[in-house]
């Protein structure tokens, strides 16, 4: 290996240190708050000869910059890449009654499932319907400035989000969600929209999606029913080259969690969770889908500290024939997850 080559090696290595030093010292400068999660564990996909270990971090800093600014740096590294990635970025102006701001790289927040962080989900990772929507940039992450109201029970019932981003791919998109809290008895109801202009090889075309939830969160049980519809925007492209029209997805959801706490010394609670969920990747040919059945079980052993057993079971229609099904991407992950 040559000296040039050296040198070209070690700067993308020492661009994430360089980076660590500098929110270490803007830390020391400010009033920051640091938190994050650690994920060992070991997943098995289906037809794989082996399973694979991993482990992944997020460090997080929240700094207090003044009365009504605050800035969020959320850095992440995993075994699967061996990289440290800059995931989010962004400052918020506090607009007072729980009303703010942000402007940075950060969430898109269509659907139920990214209007949390990950670790507060019930399962290890994503459900199938957010599997298929963020590589379509439906979901994810992209440079944004967004507007939220947060719902609060004794005050105002209703929450709302508003956002104008822009991403890698030069695409356009606005993403607004609604939630009332208490709308059927003890559930919220929410809904979510999305159009956005896609870049493609011969223009634009316009992308949409929308999505329905209820949600009832409680400290023993947590229920979610979703819907979610809209276009595909790669398949309508390969479509529409070939004299076909737009592609048009749907699915839904079910998932239920019921905590339970126990006096035992090492187990502080166990959680049953369990999810089914549907995916039509074309409505015009509803019959070729996915079926997920996924059940999982957390055991609390601290506040911050959970074990998990997820087992994900996919039924996908084969190419050939819509009455077989293949059970390719089903998995099963066992993950021990700290939080701090």
């Amino acid at each position: 290996m040559n000296k040039r080559h050296k040198i070209c090696t070690l700067i993308p290595l020492s661009l994430p240190t360089l980076l660590l030093i500098y929110v270490m010292q803007v830390a020391a400068q400010t009033k920051t708050t640091i938190s994050g999660w650690l994920r060992t564990g070991v997943s098995y996909t289906h037809n794989d000869t082996f399973s694979e270990s991993f482990y992944r971090a997020k460090v997080q800093f929240d700094n207090k910059l003044s009365d009504d600014l605050e800035s969020q740096i959320d850095i992440r590294g995993e075994s699967d890449t061996h990289e440290i990635e800059l995931r989010e970025a962004l400052l918020t102006v506090d607009l007072g009654k729980a009303v703010a701001l942000d402007f940075g790289q950060s969430k898109k927040r269509f659907g139920l499932e990214f209007q949390k962080s990950k670790e507060k989900l019930l399962t290890v990772e994503r459900t199938l319907l957010y599997q298929y929507l963020e590589p379509l940039g439906l979901a994810g992450r992209d440079l944004n400035i967004r507007y939220h109201r947060k719902a609060r029970p004794r005050e105002r019932r209703t929450g709302i989000s508003m956002s104008l981003g822009y991403d890698e791919a030069h695409n356009t998109s606005i993403i607004g969600h609604v939630t009332r809290l208490n709308t059927l008895g003890s559930f919220a109801l929410g809904g979510s929209g999305t159009v956005i202009i896609d870049k493609i090889q011969e223009g634009y075309q316009t992308v949409w999606g929308l999505g329905l939830e209820l949600l009832r969160d409680t400290e023993a049980h947590h229920v979610e029913f979703e819907v979610v519809v809209g276009q595909d925007p790669m398949a309508s492209e390969i479509e529409k080259k070939l004299g076909g029209k737009n592609v048009y997805f749907g699915g839904g959801k079910i998932l239920y969690g019921h905590r339970m706490n126990t006096s035992r010394k090492l187990v502080k609670a166990i959680e049953p969770v369990v999810v089914t969920s549907l995916l039509a990747r074309n409505l015009d040919d509803f019959g070729r889908n996915t079926i997920q059945f996924l059940a999982g079980l957390n055991i609390y052993v601290a506040k911050q500290a959970r074990l998990s057993f997820n087992g994900d079971l996919q039924l996908t229609s084969t190419p050939t024939n819509k009455n077989e099904r293949s059970s390719v991407g089903s998995n099963a992950i066992v993950q021990m997850e700290l939080q701090w």
